[in-house]
């Protein structure tokens, strides 16, 4: 019984310490947040509805990011009718300062406040954001992009989603 609850408990352990690319080809992970209106919101209510799903984590203060995130926007519009594009948001902040960010770098896509369970579950640092899943219609991970800032690979990325 011993040796069967220490397997368990590794089992368990190693699940929550999973490398991003040991989560490429399995079902997303269900995260949670709040919604620019302040509604709980998780992964789930979108990914694996038959649309594919792009989730770019980032956070308030990062210039790079800050770059990135007009670009992305201007992607996502072009996607728009073929992907769900949303922005889950790592730092602590709140409704004011999301508005004062989206208005700021020009991004106009969904922003969800993230807690810390998407940080656990897809082991993502501070140094990584962007930090971008892309999941298929179906909810597979079909990518991660760990500290994203080439363009080129997000847009590669979501052609590949829509094929």
């Amino acid at each position: 019984m011993k040796k069967v609850f220490i397997m368990l408990l590794f089992v368990a352990v190693s699940a929550f310490a999973a490398m991003p690319e040991d989560l490429i080809g399995k079902k997303f992970i269900d995260v949670y947040g709040k919604d620019e209106k302040g509604k709980i919101v998780k992964l789930s209510d979108v990914a694996g509805k038959g649309k594919p799903v792009v989730v770019v984590y980032w956070a308030i203060g990062d210039v790079d990011t800050y770059k990135v995130l007009p670009e992305i926007n201007k992607i996502g519009k072009k996607y728009k009718d073929k992907i769900i594009l949303i922005a889950p948001l790592l730092s602590v902040s709140d409704d004011k300062e999301v508005k004062e960010a989206k208005k700021l770098l020009h991004f106009d896509f969904p922003v969800w406040l993230a807690g810390s369970d998407s940080i656990k579950a897809y082991s993502i640092e501070k140094v990584d954001v962007p930090f971008i899943v892309f999941i298929d219609k179906d909810g597979t991970i079909k990518n991660i992009m760990v500290t994203a800032r080439d363009l080129k690979k997000i847009e590669e990325n979501i052609k590949n989603l829509i094929k």
